[in-house]
């Protein structure tokens, strides 16, 4: 009675794919991971390899479940469709020069919450996604305290983000791949807030 339970959130980002190199839109598409950019996980792994998750969840997708196993080795996992990122329809694969001279993408621009890509989805879906994926995880989780990672994409870290109040807007942060953004969540008269944001391993500054 009265106890505050807490959960820590690790939300990790893919590795680099070919298709995030060249900047195309990269939603549902199952690209998978660039073998050379994989060091670049390496102090990721060696920050989280003593962490003491409770449980692991991903994204389905090949980039997301080959980052995981590169981080994280043989552990169990749950595959989660509701982790994946936005889904770009027929503009996946495409860049912004490609469409730039597309009506309806010019449009999709400017009420990008709203509208989706042609046979995409809106914000509005990825959050509803987002939100039932975030209610059965903290059902799951309201009676202990844990530790648990996601594996999962940009625009879903940007979501959670704001869902608990980390950003004031979907652009405010840039996220990085290999990375972990780490949220100390704790229940409160029957809510969870966040207590604090920070970014794993630490960014260092580049000479």
């Amino acid at each position: 009675m009265g106890a505050f339970h807490t959960i820590d959130v690790y939300l990790v980002r893919h590795g680099v794919t070919r298709w995030n190199n060249e900047r195309r839109y990269l939603g549902h598409t199952d690209e998978p991971l660039v073998d050379h950019e994989l060091y670049k996980l390496n102090p990721l792994r060696s920050s989280l390899k003593d962490v003491p998750f409770d449980r692991y969840y991903s994204s389905d997708l090949k980039r997301c479940t080959e980052t995981f196993r590169y981080l994280i080795g043989d552990k169990l996992v749950c595959l989660d469709s509701r982790l994946r990122e936005l889904d770009f329809g027929k503009w996946e694969g495409k860049t912004y020069e490609m469409l730039k001279g597309d009506v309806s993408y010019q449009d999709w621009l400017n009420n990008w919450e709203y509208k989706a890509p042609p046979s995409g989805e809106t914000l509005i879906q990825l959050n509803d996604r987002i939100n039932a994926f975030l209610t059965d995880l903290l059902t799951q989780n309201k009676d202990h305290n844990s530790k648990v990672l996601i594996l999962t994409h940009g625009g879903v870290i940007r979501t959670i983000l704001k869902k608990f109040a980390q950003t004031k807007s979907f652009w405010e942060l840039t996220i990085q791949h290999a990375k972990a953004y780490h949220l100390s969540l704790q229940q409160q008269k029957g809510e969870w807030v966040c207590n604090s944001l920070s970014v794993v391993p630490i960014q260092e500054k580049e000479n």
